[in-house]
């Protein structure tokens, strides 16, 4: 509903208010006075007024095309005005008291259509009273005739009064009007420009706190929300009941033992919350103030959790190299003396007894020098590793040459331990170091079937996900807890009672080096996954 029709409305509302109130004045005057024929020609006024006001409900419901017409409001106006002129005729004509009603008119007129419409009525009430005046002047028509008062035909002189009083008053209240319309329409226009750009800054920052990647809360000051934007309901929890405490839910999430209100004070307070899922949290509180006083809280949210996966995966590169620039000393001082016992261990015993005592201690020095001398080779290949040999190769063939060899493995080649493998169909190719790529499948394939105590499975597949080539190994072994995840690709971290701990620090090394990435995945009782993704598409660096 525009403008215009909202006014039409309007003003046939405000006409049938007016019409019952004359009614209702007639109808007390009458039971006050008791004078019948004194207020019946009002009665025909008024009926006539609901009439014509029922005409143009019925063309606003019948003719919709209208009901916005700038016509239809001037024919209400005009109709109104020659009711006004019909009523100051009955009740004295240039006497009348309710000749007010026109100034009434064109002020409605000037309100509902600005500055054409007050004077557009200014002229009609002219015309009408104008006409009015010589009626009665020129004794054409008397309202004694009609109705029961005293009357006396108006002077030349009080008629020529009466005539430029109206008409300079209707061109007064129609110029009056004019320019309060035209300011209030330049008001309207301010008004809605500031509307619309209060909308759009409005608009602006819902999208702004929609769109921020922190999370944003706002409470009154028991720590009832009254706003929170997506990411924090995200971060707090999806299904958050309606009407919820951010004191509450923090003292669940923080596992706080004190109300969270005892703890705020005048400065900001910092949580560090590590939530389920290994995901970690930290949250802002401060107050939301008005001025000097505080009206609630404002909570920031913001999800660390990979921001705490960078900072584990720098501190254990930290430690890696730490170890490494002790590998070159660890190497020097074990290898050549490591050396000369296992050489001499050997030659000792081939001149012992075979069978006796010193022959089985020197064949056990011969086997723990042979056992410390692969580890040191272990950790001498992880700390200095063979330069890359890159070259393009087809995933598949590297992943089946080392699963033929892992088949071979007395518990796989008995049964104990059965082997799944899922490969594409069709060729899955990447730079890669070939001889590296075996070694880490290798390396996981071992630590898959020490994870078996009994009987399980391991499963190899190779997939594609967007720019990497992926080979995952999983078990249905032991698995392992989600505090020893990030720990296990540490050096010496030993999770069998064989070997050094070294595996899966080499294939975390393989992978950097290779720009891809080491993720595992485990769940205690149930197994373990590690996928190794390969870039399918190296960069220039």
């Amino acid at each position: 509903m525009d403008r215009l029709e909202k006014q039409a409305v309007r003003l046939m509302v405000f006409r049938m208010v007016i019409a019952l109130t004359f009614f209702l004045s007639a109808l007390g005057i009458q039971t006050t006075v008791g004078a019948v024929l004194t207020v019946q020609p009002f009665y025909y006024l008024i009926a006539l007024v609901l009439a014509v006001n029922l005409a143009y409900t019925m063309v606003y419901w019948r003719l919709p095309t209208v009901r916005g017409l700038p016509a239809f409001l001037y024919v209400q106006l005009w109709g109104d005005a020659a009711a006004v002129t019909f009523l100051s005729f009955l009740t004295g004509g240039l006497n009348s008291i309710f000749t007010f009603l026109y100034h009434i008119l064109i002020v409605v007129a000037g309100v509902l259509l600005r500055r054409r419409g007050a004077f557009t009525l200014a002229a009609a009430s002219a015309l009408l009273y104008g006409t009015l005046c010589l009626v009665q002047f020129y004794g054409w028509l008397t309202p004694d005739r009609f109705v029961a008062i005293p009357y006396d035909p108006p002077s030349h002189g009080a008629t020529l009064y009466g005539l430029m009083t109206h008409l300079l008053g209707f061109l007064l209240v129609a110029a009056l009007i004019s320019a309060m319309a035209s300011r209030l329409e330049s008001t309207d226009a301010t008004l809605g420009m500031v509307q619309k750009d209060l909308y759009l800054l409005r608009h602006l920052n819902d999208q702004i706190v929609s769109s921020i990647a922190g999370g944003l809360v706002t409470t009154a000051g028991g720590g009832e929300v009254t706003f929170a934007n997506p990411t924090a309901r995200r971060l707090l929890g999806e299904t958050l009941p309606e009407g919820w405490n951010l004191f509450r839910r923090l003292e669940h999430l923080a596992q706080l033992e004190a109300p969270l209100e005892r703890q705020l004070g005048a400065e900001p307070r910092e949580f560090h919350l590590d939530l389920p899922e290994d995901r970690h949290l930290h949250v802002t509180l401060s107050g939301l103030l008005d001025g000097e006083r505080r009206v609630g809280y404002l909570a920031l949210l913001r999800d660390e959790t990979e921001m705490a996966r960078l900072r584990s995966h720098l501190a254990l590169r930290e430690r890696l190299a730490a170890i490494g620039e002790m590998a070159a000393n660890i190497a020097h001082e074990i290898k050549n003396p490591l050396g000369s016992i296992s050489g001499a261990a050997q030659m000792l015993r081939r001149s012992s007894e075979p069978g006796s005592r010193e022959n089985e201690l020197l064949g056990i020095i011969q086997n723990e020098s042979g056992r410390l001398s692969q580890t040191l080779d272990n950790f001498l290949r992880y700390v200095k590793p063979a330069p890359l040999k890159l070259r393009r190769v087809d995933l598949r063939d590297v992943a089946q040459e080392v699963l033929t060899l892992f088949a071979g493995d007395p518990a796989v080649g008995d049964g104990l331990v059965a082997l799944e493998r899922n490969f594409p169909s069709a060729p899955l190719e990447a730079e890669v170091d070939p001889d590296q790529v075996r070694q880490a499948a290798w390396n996981l394939l071992q630590n898959a079937r020490k994870a078996i105590p009994g009987r399980g499975t391991v499963r190899v597949s190779l997939s594609v996900r967007g720019p990497y080539a992926i080979l995952q190994v999983g078990d249905t072994g032991v698995g392992m807890p989600k505090s020893e995840i990030q720990k296990c690709f540490e050096p010496f971290r030993r999770g069998f009672s064989s070997g050094a701990g070294l595996g899966l620090s080499v294939v975390y090394r393989i992978m950097e080096r290779h720009g891809g990435r080491v993720e595992l995945d485990s769940e205690f009782g149930h197994g373990t996954t590690c996928s190794l993704y390969f870039p399918l598409e190296r960069g220039d660096g």
